[in-house]
């Protein structure tokens, strides 16, 4: 019998059933160090921290030392649920009117900020951890030092950036050694990531920003034409932060505050949490009417909230929700000029057996960040400040110690003040269209958590995000091949443009997701079949 995608019938893989804890990562390895610390008797911030620094060495197109992090936690010892905002600023003499032709490149040192997810390791682990990073990124600087297996995700990474990468010795000489193209199956190094790994357990973060790994950090930026310092970089500290929240199904919806998008999702499920599951083409089409609208608030409003308002408490106010479902056309599509956006992220979650839970998302913004490894470090920089605004007056315009507006946005979901559903995904633009789909599907129909990531997903935007040179501009909505036709037929016959794309396309995310059911004292772990991806219990 085929695999019905109408109702997800078959997933790709079991359910990840357990009793005690669950881990859940776009790549095994990450998974099962995160798994074995929880073994060990560390917690979940312990496990998400050696998860993530896993992350770093076997998916370095997507995460890295040299990116941002945002995460929430919950803490039963305390119930309470804590957002923690770890992305960097520009250097702080930094300004407009600096940036050549007044342009600011996607890629390149102009484009970096201040790496902030390494300061957010031994940040948040001092306040919830239990385990101190000597131990956490060990695994991760075995790793780094002996090699890891290439996979087909990766390898495809390289070769979509080859051009790139090879413009840039430091990174050449890691991703692509001897100048060829890795396949899948071969073994990638990277001592001088090891040994900034191995810096880092002996001296904790301060060994990254300051001393010798900093000094490197910034020769490289300043050779690009960077204002970054070394002050800029010793500066840096993670933000502790209150989650967003709405009512929603019975519980609440969480996600972070600005700088973050992280209030889009949570403005289109306020507004479509009346629209259920009755008419699955509507709902579609309304998703994606609603992400439209929101994307077009964020990208005029949204701001570092310590430059400006950001309005984020009133757009999110129960009437503003209800006025923006009212204003939906349920049979015409609205025309839009989404930016191109495109993503290089990686998401993971994790529960521990005494409920802390943790929704972790960390960076490199685009695919290999600026396209630029800080010389003897082997850590790929980020390109976030590529995100700002170039336009005078608007709230995210690029000026000096300023945050830019992030895509990263974990979410969670509570009832009666306890995690019940913790997940999320990577994707740029389109982290809250896959949420709001993995919600419809999870909560609305009632799909088990694998069932849901399983199911085939769309994204509205302009698509750089793809590999196809033809759908490089133009406002349309791609969708999987597996989706069902009468959604497809739905989204068309309303005047959206669709391209279907594979069966399961990278460009779709990599989101993962564990709900916890308190009621049988279980936990149900689920992994997105289209990254390396897995699910595991303790």
């Amino acid at each position: 019998m085929p695999f019905d995608p109408a109702t997800s019938s078959w997933p790709s893989r079991a359910v990840a059933r357990s009793t005690r804890a669950m881990v859940a990562a776009p790549h095994a390895q990450a998974t099962a160090a995160g798994v074995d610390v929880l073994r060990r008797g560390g917690n979940a911030v312990d496990a998400a921290i050696a998860a993530n620094a896993v992350l770093a060495v076997v998916y370095p197109a997507s995460c890295g030392l040299g990116g941002d992090a945002f995460w929430i936690v919950h803490d039963p010892q305390t119930r309470r649920t804590t957002s923690y905002n770890a992305s960097g600023r520009t250097p702080c003499t930094a300004a407009l009117d600096q940036l050549p032709g007044g342009v600011l490149p996607q890629r390149g040192a102009l484009a970096v900020s201040v790496p902030g997810g390494v300061r957010s390791w031994e940040d948040v682990g001092r306040i919830h951890g239990s385990r101190g990073l000597d131990e956490l990124l060990a695994p991760a600087e075995r790793y780094a030092r002996d090699g890891v297996a290439v996979t087909d995700v990766v390898a495809n990474y390289v070769a979509l950036n080859q051009a790139m990468l090879r413009a840039d010795s430091a990174s050449a000489a890691i991703f692509l050694p001897g100048g060829r193209l890795p396949r899948a199956g071969d073994v990638q190094r990277n001592p001088d990531l090891a040994e900034t790994l191995a810096a880092i357990r002996r001296g904790g973060a301060d060994a990254f920003y300051t001393g010798a790994i900093a000094e490197r950090i910034v020769a490289t930026l300043r050779a690009g034409g960077s204002r970054m310092t070394l002050d800029d970089l010793a500066t840096h500290r993670t933000e502790t932060t209150t989650p967003l929240r709405i009512a929603w199904q019975g519980g609440e919806l969480l996600a972070h505050p600005p700088n973050s998008q992280g209030a889009l999702l949570l403005l289109a499920a306020g507004a479509l949490a009346q629209d259920g599951a009755d008419d699955e083409p509507l709902w579609h089409h309304l998703a994606v009417e609603t992400m439209k609208r929101a994307i077009e608030i964020r990208d005029a409003t949204f701001c570092d909230p310590a430059f400006g308002p950001t309005g984020v408490e009133a757009l999110l106010a129960p009437e503003r929700m209800a006025a923006l479902r009212a204003a939906l056309d349920p049979e015409h599509a609205s025309q839009r000029v989404p930016t191109p956006d495109r993503g290089g992220t990686v998401f993971l979650c994790v529960v521990d057996e005494d409920g802390m839970a943790v929704s972790l998302i960390q960076s490199l913004y685009m695919n290999f960040g600026a396209g630029l490894v800080a010389a003897g470090t082997g850590v790929v920089l980020q390109n976030r400040g590529a995100y700002f605004s170039t336009q005078p007056g608007h709230p995210n315009v690029y000026a000096g110690g300023k945050r830019p507006v992030s895509t990263l946005s974990p979410p969670m979901f509570l009832r009666d003040g306890a995690p019940e559903l913790v997940f999320g995904t990577m994707g740029g633009d389109g982290q809250p269209q896959i949420q709001l789909q993995f919600l419809h599907q999870h909560v609305d129909r009632g799909l088990d958590v694998q069932r849901a990531l399983d199911y085939p997903r769309w994204i509205y935007g302009r698509h750089a995000l793809t590999e196809r040179p033809d759908l490089q501009t133009g406002e349309m909505v791609i969708v999987e091949s597996r989706m069902p036709a009468d959604v497809v037929e739905g989204l068309r016959r309303r005047g959206h443009q669709v391209e279907t794309l594979g069966p399961y396309e990278n460009a779709m995310g990599h989101a993962h997701a564990i709900a916890i059911d308190r009621a049988r004292g279980t936990l149900a772990g689920g992994a997105d079949p289209r990254a390396d991806s897995l699910a595991l219990g303790l």
